[in-house]
């Protein structure tokens, strides 16, 4: 199955071919307020914390280069996955797309019933950010991170677990680390309380919850001193950050790195129980909630974030982007998204739809 080329003209053409399909298409029939230039549509989107650092960028751009469509900062939410994915199943949901740090997660929390498919379109490692000011933190490397952080007066900050796929993706890199060293669980056990696999409890003078979208500001004040974080977010904030293992960093997806992966679990809470996760790659996936208020609009944003015409600012942004983009269902893939290549979109490969 050959990619083919994935431009902004084959995004336009392939909308305006199912126009008829959602209500005559809305480049030709533009939904949204009315304003005294005419109608005008507005892009409405919820996405992972993370992605707060850079999708207001593509929103921008996508409306400055789509006839009658506007993208203002207000009609968008950055927060964790977990939690975007319960806002999307209530009634009135006002989101065009939605795009999630964490490829189960649409899967497992927002279809069948507020959507039916998911594209998986891009990874993004796990980097130490820290407070370069530090002495103690002076000369921290790719190998001695582990045993940098665990100094003591030293703090780490992560997302709550239960509402972010960053907070559990950062236990995972602290077992896997441990794993890798040898440390038989004294490595996880500086940070959190409670046997590996249940809940992680953090240890209050070491581990500080902090938002995703606080570690900037949690790094540059000193209320933590180091965060497990994406790249992405590292480099769009200019953080000083340190790179982990490919053993820890869970970026690799081949069925090797797979497998190290899943060696890692934890517990979250789901509602009112409790839910075990083990880890997995992180992967980023979208969708269009079924109740979208405006269907092709989300669905051309999500073609425009998956074209040629995005692919090096993803890449710049610390992202590793996935050509042809896979689907947990190539049957229900909107045309608009299958037209990037000859062949249905591909299948998300089996031994990671497993861990669905």
């Amino acid at each position: 199955m050959r990619p083919v080329a994935r431009n902004l003209a084959v995004v336009g053409i392939a909308v305006i071919a199912i126009g008829a399909g959602f209500v005559g298409g809305w480049l030709a029939h533009p939904l949204g307020s009315t304003s005294a230039g005419g109608t005008t549509s507005t892009l409405a989107l919820v996405a992972a914390g993370t992605l707060g650092a850079n999708l207001p960028a593509f929103a921008s751009s996508f409306a400055q280069e789509t006839f009658g469509v506007q993208a203002p900062l207000s009609a968008q939410l950055y927060e964790g996955s977990l939690a975007a994915a319960t806002a999307l199943t209530l009634p009135g949901q006002p989101y065009d797309a939605f795009v999630s740090a964490d490829y189960r997660v649409i899967p497992q929390h927002v279809e069948p019933s507020a959507a039916s498919w998911e594209v998986v379109f891009a990874t993004d490692p796990l980097v130490l950010a820290y407070d370069p000011n530090l002495p103690s933190l002076s000369g921290i490397t790719t190998s001695n991170w582990a045993s940098a952080i665990v100094q003591p007066g030293i703090t780490l900050g992560t997302p709550n677990a239960s509402a972010d796929p960053l907070g559990y993706n950062a236990i995972f890199t602290i077992e896997l680390q441990d794993s890798l060293d040898g440390a038989h669980g004294a490595f996880y056990s500086h940070f959190y309380t409670g046997s590996i696999g249940g809940l992680a409890d953090p240890v209050p003078a070491v581990t500080k919850i902090v938002p995703e979208t606080q570690a900037a500001a949690v790094l540059s004040t000193g209320t933590v001193d180091t965060y497990l974080i994406y790249r992405s977010s590292a480099i769009a904030y200019h953080l000083a950050y340190v790179d982990l293992s490919p053993h820890v960093n869970l970026a690799a997806y081949d069925p090797a790195s797979v497998a190290n992966d899943t060696k890692a679990s934890t517990t979250i809470l789901s509602g009112a129980s409790t839910q075990v996760v083990s880890g997995a790659p992180v992967l980023f996936a979208a969708t269009v909630p079924s109740s979208a208020p405006n269907v092709p609009l989300g669905l051309a944003f999500i073609a425009y974030l998956l074209s040629n015409q995005t692919s090096a600012t993803w890449i710049a942004d610390g992202y590793s982007v996935i050509a042809p983009a896979w689907t947990d269902h190539p049957s229900a893939i909107p045309a608009a998204l299958a037209g990037f290549t000859p062949d249905p979109l591909p299948s998300v490969p089996a031994y990671l739809a497993e861990l669905y």
